[in-house]
């Protein structure tokens, strides 16, 4: 498959801003945050058959580092377009990591579940449905994919830290239920900043594929 032209979404998180990124979140905390999130997130599902796992957009790998201590997962896999993130991924011997776009990764494998958080919130508009069905061809059948993203019910872009179209808010769990009828939403919520173990306003939705 040949590679698709760079997107400016992805250069930004290819250059300095995606390295920088990485100084500002202190591992320890986010690691016991984001374990208390998927215990939410999760708490309908059958966690002994959830035995492999995709993530896309992984940074380092605080969500992966999270689920690792919720349970032991047969196979993990990290898709992280930066390069100094996917080094620090690398470190972690559980995980398959792959430096790679989104854009440029053709799933070969389907995973019991796979996780997008924090990630789709920084995909350029118009590459979203290339995106959703890299997703869907992600997931087996009877298993789940975890959309935990900013939510709007219409399309919004905001200024992120200065910059200009490299955040967006949208209803992205709605769009894949929309676009794959074999799809069912199981559970959905939302996470405060102000919670005891805190999340970025983030709203979740657990997809089963049928």
């Amino acid at each position: 498959m040949s590679k698709s032209q760079t997107t400016q979404q992805e250069n930004f998180w290819k250059g300095k801003f995606g390295s920088d990124y990485i100084k500002r979140h202190e591992t320890k905390k986010w690691v016991t945050n984001n374990k208390y999130f998927f215990l939410k997130c999760l708490k309908n599902l059958n966690k002994s058959k959830v035995k492999t796992l995709i993530e896309f957009g992984s940074n380092i790998g605080l969500n992966l580092m999270a689920l690792n201590k919720i349970k032991k997962f047969k196979q993990i896999s990290a898709v992280e377009i930066n390069h100094e993130a996917h080094a620090q991924l690398s470190r972690l011997k559980y995980v398959n990591p792959i430096n790679k776009s989104v854009l440029d990764y053709s799933p070969k494998k389907k995973y019991d579940l796979v996780l997008c958080k924090g990630f789709l919130i920084h995909i350029n508009p118009n590459k979203l449905n290339r995106i959703y069905k890299k997703i869907y061809d992600s997931c087996k059948k009877n298993g789940h994919i975890l959309i935990c993203e900013y939510y709007s019910q219409n399309p919004i872009s905001i200024n992120y830290r200065g910059n200009k179209n490299v955040l967006f808010k949208r209803d992205f769990a709605g769009e894949i239920l929309d676009k794959y009828s074999k799809t069912l939403l199981i559970d959905y919520g939302f996470v405060y900043r102000k919670d005891k173990f805190p999340q970025d306003d983030m709203n979740w939705f657990l997809i089963k594929k049928i």
